[in-house]
């Protein structure tokens, strides 16, 4: 016979101070054991909360009398069920949570409670159905045992110089990891292990690198953080040609540790080969991927270097060649448009299917393919399934989930563009491109202060970044609080003064602001640069818009359709272009593009017609 503890009104609810101020006294007040609490936060709900809402080991958990007290009116029933299939089965679950700091009290003498019957009926129809099952997929409703592995970053202890071989490592980790058992282990980087609800990580997975000449000294260990122990360790002494190797050899060693903990894991083949790369291949691919990740246009031109540097040294390495298609879309794109998109895209698509030549299941590389349909060839049905495809392939790539957002906006579904790009800031925390891609999210949905917020989140993480000065702008400008706008745009032109992107947008600025010759000086500045280097149309057409000048607008934006320029596939959703939607002229350019009409929300009730 399963007995029961008291509820908190057994065992004085009225009593003493109204906060619970540790694990030990939530446990103690319920009458349950602290393991046995901690899983009802997680699957029950249990109102428990913490100082600064972080969930890691070391943050304090409190918890309000009267919050239990309505928790366990409502939940009663099923806590009493769950507590004693959960105590009779005496059987630890592989996430029950961190393991407090505080001394564990001693558990309370068992106590019959007043009214046990219908609770016992519940408890015997639970472990009845979760015996027929096989206590397998029914019984993880209650207490899920999804693990979650942090991975923190690599730390490289030899020459400043090699700090890219420790961020690619990082990065390569968490993608191998990541294929190890999806559906119910979670490879995420430590800070975005650290924000999520419930306890945080349950391994952690720390490392560090040292590179000698064509030699590299790895390191890696993995805690278990409910006592910080060291579940397994291994050191790696090898040639840089063999890193791939290593990686799947630290995989497997993890695999094998927390194997027993994931019911139905496919065990990694330890026998499968691993491709041997070029040493001079994938040192110049990472340090590629590290320039290409800062974002300026000085270093994307550094990663075309490395890219092509690394395809000089193997012809047939896949990820160069993607890496190679990311810098020149970049390269082709607003706000960086440093050459022309009919010599941009071009190189880029050619890469990215070389890429795919080599190796079909290269998730990045079908991103690559996905953003050149979208931003050049307009073909707006292809590139969904090439982003589909490489979220497939590699659904924890941060990149995949921005990109995509990308098309979500073009089709006018900006909630689930949000959604995207909330998930690529989960998969990539400390990332000030995925904080601001995520803010300017919030600006085509015309969430400007969300906007604003968001990208001063970036700037926490680089206060140089400039996309995140340039959206924090562009907010400003939206909601007329034009100083604010121009002292973020200044920032920027303060390192790169005759970026043509945003002295158009400064122009822009001016004009709505009222300042008409200031605009017209704007004008004549990018004239002047567009005499030795490209400018693109769309600019011309940003300040004319600014300056209520339709019939300059639209001549502008109608060079811009025939250069092909990126930004046009924005037209359904870019605030800026507001004030041309009542223009007879803007449907035209749309169809141009290629946009569907039914995404424009104005337009497409025009398509519609009348109703009958």
């Amino acid at each position: 016979m399963v007995e029961e503890r008291p509820s908190p009104q057994d065992v004085g609810a009225s009593a003493g101070p109204q906060r619970l101020e540790t694990w030990g006294e939530i446990a103690a007040y319920l009458g349950r054991e602290i393991r046995t609490v901690q899983r009802w936060e997680k699957s029950l709900g249990l109102p428990i909360r913490r100082l600064g809402g972080f969930s890691d080991k070391q943050s304090r958990v409190f918890a309000f009398k009267h919050d239990l007290d309505t928790w366990w009116q409502d939940h009663e029933t099923v806590g009493n069920a769950v507590s004693a299939a959960d105590e009779t089965a005496a059987v630890p679950t592989p996430d029950d949570g961190q393991t407090p700091s505080e001394p564990q009290p001693p558990s309370p003498a068992p106590v019959v409670h007043r009214s046990p019957r219908k609770a016992l009926l519940w408890a015997a129809l639970i472990l009845a159905v979760a015996a027929a099952v096989g206590l397998s997929p029914w019984i993880t409703r209650w207490w899920p045992s999804r693990i979650v592995l942090a991975v923190q970053p690599f730390q490289n202890v030899g020459d400043a110089d090699d700090d890219f071989i420790a961020v690619g490592l990082t990065e390569e980790m968490i993608a191998r990891l990541g294929q190890l058992h999806p559906t119910r282990m979670s490879v995420l980087p430590l800070a975005a292990a650290n924000k999520m609800s419930g306890t945080g990580a349950t391994y952690v997975l720390r490392g560090t690198v040292r590179r000698y000449g064509d030699q590299v000294a790895i390191t890696a260990q993995l805690i278990q953080s409910s006592n910080q122990s060291v579940a397994w360790g291994g050191s790696y002494q090898r040639d840089v040609k063999d890193l791939l190797q290593v990686q799947a050899e630290v995989a497997n060693a993890i695999a094998v540790e927390v194997f027993a903990k994931l019911p139905n894991a496919r065990r990694p083949n330890a026998n499968r080969p691993v491709r041997e790369v070029n040493r001079g291949a994938y040192l110049a691919y990472l340090e590629g991927r590290y320039f290409w990740s800062r974002r300026t246009a000085a270093d994307i031109q550094k990663a075309i270097s490395a890219f092509h540097k690394s395809i000089a040294a193997d012809p047939t390495y896949a990820p160069a060649y993607a890496g190679l298609a990311d810098c020149y879309e970049l390269l082709g794109s607003a706000p960086y448009t440093a050459i022309r998109p009919s010599e941009a895209f071009p190189q880029a698509e050619a890469a990215a299917r070389k890429a795919l030549e080599l190796d079909p299941s290269l998730g990045e590389a079908h991103v690559s393919l996905g953003y050149a349909d979208l931003a050049y060839a307009w073909n707006f049905a292809e590139e969904e399934r090439e982003f589909r495809r490489a979220l497939e392939l590699r659904p924890d790539y941060a990149t995949g989930h921005q990109f995509y957002a990308y098309w979500l906006t073009v089709m006018g579904r900006l909630s689930d563009a949000i959604a995207e790009r909330e998930q690529a800031v989960e998969l990539d925390p400390v990332n000030p491109l995925m904080a601001s891609a995520l803010g300017e999210a919030y600006y085509q949905a015309r969430m400007f202060d969300k906007s604003i917020e968001q990208n001063q989140r970036a700037l926490e993480l680089d206060p140089t970044y400039a996309i995140a000065l340039v959206n924090i702008g562009r907010a400003y400008q939206q909601k007329g609080m034009h100083a604010q706008a121009q002292a973020a745009f200044q920032k920027v032109l303060a390192a790169a003064p005759e970026n043509p992107a945003v002295l158009a947008l400064v122009g822009h600025d001016y004009a709505l602001a009222g300042r008409r010759e200031d605009a017209l000086d704007i004008v004549s500045q990018l004239q002047h640069l567009a005499s030795h280097r490209y400018v693109p149309a769309l600019y011309f057409a940003l300040l004319y818009t600014g300056l209520s000048d339709r019939d300059n607008a639209f001549h502008w934006m109608n060079a811009a359709v025939e250069e092909r320029t990126e930004y046009l596939i924005y037209l359904g959703t870019e605030p800026v272009a507001d004030p041309l939607r009542s223009d007879p002229r803007f449907p035209d350019l749309v169809r141009r593009v290629g946009i569907p009409l039914a995404t424009v929300p104005h337009l497409a009730e025009q398509e519609r017609g009348p109703n009958p």
